[in-house]
């Protein structure tokens, strides 16, 4: 058996059955159709098969490669790993490198030091050095891309490694001995620390829970609903945690960014959590991106965190006490814990808050004669239905589609939070479509993200992963321009506007149904045809964003 058949194998039993990526000059040993049941997706770019990877691996739980050739090959899929990092996926990254007797760093033709360059992402980074230790690399490799905090593990693997050959009956002996990459048990919660806990609660005026990611990653999330309700705590989400709890539920406060002000016209920081005077973190991670600048709206307000692990941040972020444990295990105690059921004090701030989100964008703004970009986001999440994905990429639509995309379930809202990978958008809905083939798929675009992943449009035909791309178009970065306009009237142009790109003809150039957009009526009857057939479908909408917000009052 070679090398390469036997990393496969081992790849293979520990349950990965699919690789995203690109084959090079190592086609001839790494073949990838040697294991029946792995299966191989060939994109146009390394990078769009590490997000897809990314997004399967944190779907599914379950472990996705993402694979490279050498030298420029690593250096692509870099992005990849960064994002399954930030975002933290269980995913294996896999690269080839050039012949160990050749190998001379930054010397030999597309040789660089892939763990050098990789590693420091990774929860586990390793070059293998025999055919022998194969089997123990990868099994190693998938136990600490599984372990909470989940994240991406890279192995690199030499040529002549591939090409070498091991008797079968070693090799299976070696397949055979592997051990488990299950993760381990999270550790319970201490019983002292849940009755201090239910103490402070009961002591608290006008408590607020922050949820994070991890409540998803356990399967909590019906185990926090009920703590809520019991304590009538409301509760925060951050991005990547959107669809812990129905947004329609009276607890529900709504989504927490740093653009929420000047989208809504509205302190919403302030209204929140002025008043609050205990943060309850509850699986919180720092990487998604609301932090404690953006809660300590007065003096009095404490924090305390709960989740299965450490607060890792040290210095920069230290809550008065860390209670570690399984939110699964913990939160079931702590409802029964509660002595009284409470009412809840500041109702009427969430209801003009969401009374706000409602009637934004519902209205055309004069100056502004396209689809105003809320109205597209409630469109989009309407076709999709309470079940459907909806993944957003990278610019100043996302903050428009994380605040206005009613969320009612976990995963259904995907985006690139923690690291905020520009371009994420269209490869994470292809990964979306891999894992789950049967659920309805969109993803909303601005044109400068899409079109540095635009080279992946043919792949989403060639595999059959229909989906509708919802494409606004205003020829700049939006975002960029945004922040260069927080302390001057102008922009400077040449860093964020660029030339006009028919997107409908590029889309059916590669095989797609595409159409321009420029009502709603047509939006939505556009995409109830594209579902219906479906097929991918991209949807080109002329926008223009108020960059100039109202200060305010």
């Amino acid at each position: 058996m070679r090398g390469a058949k036997l990393f496969l194998e081992a790849a293979h039993r520990h349950g990965v059955t699919k690789a995203f990526g690109i084959i090079g000059g190592e086609a001839h040993a790494m073949r990838f159709d040697e294991v029946p049941g792995l299966d191989f997706y060939l994109t146009r770019h390394e990078f769009a098969a590490g997000i897809m990877a990314d997004v399967c691996s944190r779907l599914d739980g379950k472990p996705y490669m993402c694979y490279s050739t050498f030298g420029p090959g690593v250096t692509n899929l870099a992005t990849g790993v960064c994002s399954a990092a930030l975002d933290r996926s269980p995913m294996l990254a896999v690269s080839a490198q050039v012949v160990r007797s050749e190998r001379v760093f930054n010397q030999t033709h597309q040789c660089i030091d892939n763990v050098a360059v990789i590693g420091p992402m990774c929860k586990y980074a390793r070059e293998l050095d025999s055919v022998e230790e194969i089997p123990e690399v990868v099994t190693s490799a998938l136990r600490a891309a599984r372990a909470e905090v989940p994240g991406p593990a890279f192995i690199s693997f030499p040529l002549d490694l591939m090409l070498a050959e091991i008797d079968d009956r070693q090799a299976r002996k070696l397949l055979d001995n592997m051990g488990s990459t299950e993760p381990p048990p999270l550790p319970s919660p201490k019983k002292a620390d849940l009755d201090w806990l239910v103490g402070e609660i009961q002591k608290a005026q006008r408590p607020i829970a922050l949820g994070g990611n991890v409540l998803i990653r356990e399967g909590a999330c019906p185990e926090l609903l009920a703590f809520l309700e019991r304590y009538q705590i409301p509760l925060i989400t951050t991005l990547a945690s959107k669809g812990l709890i129905p947004e329609g539920h009276p607890l529900h406060i709504g989504t927490c960014n740093k653009y929420l002000d000047g989208i809504l016209h509205f302190p919403v920081l302030d209204s929140v959590f002025k008043k609050c005077d205990l943060m309850l973190l509850i699986g919180y991670d720092f990487g998604e991106d609301v932090k404690p600048s953006q809660w300590k709206r007065n003096d009095f307000i404490r924090s305390i965190s709960i989740g299965p692990n450490k607060n890792p941040m040290g210095e920069v972020f230290r809550p008065e006490r860390e209670i570690i444990g399984s939110l699964k295990e913990a939160l079931p105690i702590l409802t029964e814990m509660a002595p009284q059921g409470r009412s809840l004090s500041d109702l009427a701030s969430i209801v003009s808050l969401k009374q706000r989100k409602a009637a934004a964008g519902e209205q055309p703004i004069q100056s502004y004669p396209t689809i105003p970009v809320p109205a597209i986001i409630r469109t989009v999440r309407n076709q999709l239905g309470p079940d459907g994905i909806l993944c957003s990429d990278i610019g100043l639509h996302k903050q428009y589609a994380g605040l206005f995309s009613a969320t009612d379930h976990p995963n259904t809202f995907l985006c690139s939070n923690g690291a905020g990978t520009f371009g994420f958008g269209f490869p994470a809905a292809m990964g979306a479509k891999v894992v789950m083939p049967d659920r309805r798929v969109a993803v909303v675009c601005g044109d400068g993200g899409f079109h540095s992943t635009s080279q992946d449009l043919e792949t989403a035909v060639r595999y059959n992963l229909p989906m509708v791309i919802v494409l606004l178009k205003d020829n700049s970065f939006g975002l960029i321009k945004y922040y260069q306009l927080t302390d001057k009237d102008n922009v400077y142009a040449n860093s964020v506007d660029f030339g006009d790109v028919n997107f409908v003809k590029l889309a059916r150039a590669n095989g797609w149904d595409a159409h321009f957009v420029t009502s709603r009526p047509m939006l939505e009857q556009r995409m109830t045809e594209a579902f219906a057939r479906n097929r991918p479908t991209l949807l080109e909408l002329p926008i223009r964003y108020q960059y100039k917000f109202d200060a305010p009052s």
